[in-house]
């Protein structure tokens, strides 16, 4: 039997590691994360079969005396309710009974929703009136059952509070994403302009991300686009005929690290989009990781982050005001701030976060 106060219970509403980003990845690092922190972690994941079964699991050792600190939970991208096989509501109550049994029996719950994008006016555009109200009913119904059921809501950033309802807003934290490097990453700073050589890691559709302004800076300047395979092959037509120093892969994990190692700027291209204004996406906090200081565009949360720490450079969003050589004299200075922070952004302070909210 686990100490007390050294169990937990997980709960995600899908296959763990279903993707090689975002939502697919911060589950596993999570996990991990509390178990650094001296936790065994009964995980309830996959789909209903598998959730019913883990669930099971942790009511037996409820019914056996075993104690339980809290229980962490992550939304799914879709409604908990439609995240069966067809996207229809087969087992509506599963996760929220679940919920229920913990807080009769006295355990907090807290929960991270991963994405709040289904409020914002682009959200299924392309689909017909019905779906979309079918869908934005049942991420209704979530909130109206987080309302009832949840201690903390976790949000990626705050600034995205505005669209909670009220009563859902008091009990609001924001938890970003993180990183996992525990060594130091030496990260030489460039001495010509030649040397200098960025990365960027995410989305290339159009208008959402529009990286053309990066693009455009393969002219003169190495640039690797890692994005997915699927995505850029719809999208490459709009870019065009690629300048000869831009190079596109379609890297991940291990491999993406190691490509990490060849570059030494990242860079994070947002359009004036009022959705990715607020995002702060994981690969952020990977850079971060890494020592490897941030290009980035201003008046977003991101371009916000990198100016207050210091740890690279926010420029227009056409790129007009960018100045390799000022970047050059910079670099081991905004490498010696990101050293600083380093530390206050790995998976395990984000877990610590949750810790002392919960328990």
């Amino acid at each position: 039997m686990a100490p007390y106060g050294k169990r937990i219970a997980f709960h995600v509403p899908f296959r763990l590691g279903y993707a090689i980003s975002g939502g697919g990845i911060r589950p596993g690092k999570m996990i991990a994360a509390f178990e650094e922190l001296g936790y065994a972690v009964d995980v309830v994941s996959g789909d209903k079969a598998n959730r019913m079964k883990g669930i099971d699991e942790i009511r037996q050792r409820l019914e056996r005396g075993e104690e339980y600190a809290f229980c962490y939970a992550e939304s799914s991208v879709l409604p908990t309710m439609l995240t069966e096989k067809g996207n229809k509501p087969f087992y509506p109550f599963v996760d929220f009974d679940f919920f229920r049994m913990l807080k009769k029996r006295g355990i907090k719950v807290g929960l991270f929703y991963r994405d709040i994008y289904w409020k914002f006016r682009y959200f299924m555009q392309d689909k017909p009136v019905y779906e979309r109200w079918w869908r934005k009913f049942f991420y209704h119904l979530d909130f109206h059952y987080y309302t009832e059921l949840l201690d903390v809501f976790f949000l990626p950033s705050m600034k995205l509070a505005y669209l909670l309802p009220e009563n859902l807003k008091s009990r609001a934290f924001d938890l970003p994403a993180a990183h996992d490097m525990k060594e130091d990453v030496v990260r030489p700073a460039p001495k010509l302009r030649e040397d200098l050589r960025f990365i960027y890691v995410g989305g290339v559709s159009n208008p959402v991300y529009n990286i053309s302004p990066l693009i455009r800076m393969g002219e003169e300047f190495a640039v690797t686009v890692c994005t997915r395979e699927g995505e850029w092959a719809q999208w490459k037509g709009f870019y065009g005929t690629l300048p000869k120093n831009v190079t596109v892969c379609h890297l991940h994990g291990d491999a993406l690290k190691a490509a990490f190692k060849e570059h030494n700027v990242y860079a994070i291209v947002r359009t004036n989009h009022e959705y990715l204004n607020f995002a702060m996406p994981n690969k952020l906090y990977e850079a971060v990781g890494q020592n490897m200081p941030l290009l980035a565009t201003g008046a977003t949360s991101v371009g916000n982050f990198v100016a207050a720490n210091d740890i690279g450079w926010v420029l227009d969003g056409d790129f007009s005001d960018f100045d390799p050589d000022r970047m050059i004299t910079e670099f081991d200075a905004k490498v010696e701030h990101m050293q600083r922070i380093k530390a206050e952004h790995h998976w395990v302070m984000r877990a610590r976060k949750v810790e002392s909210l919960l328990s």
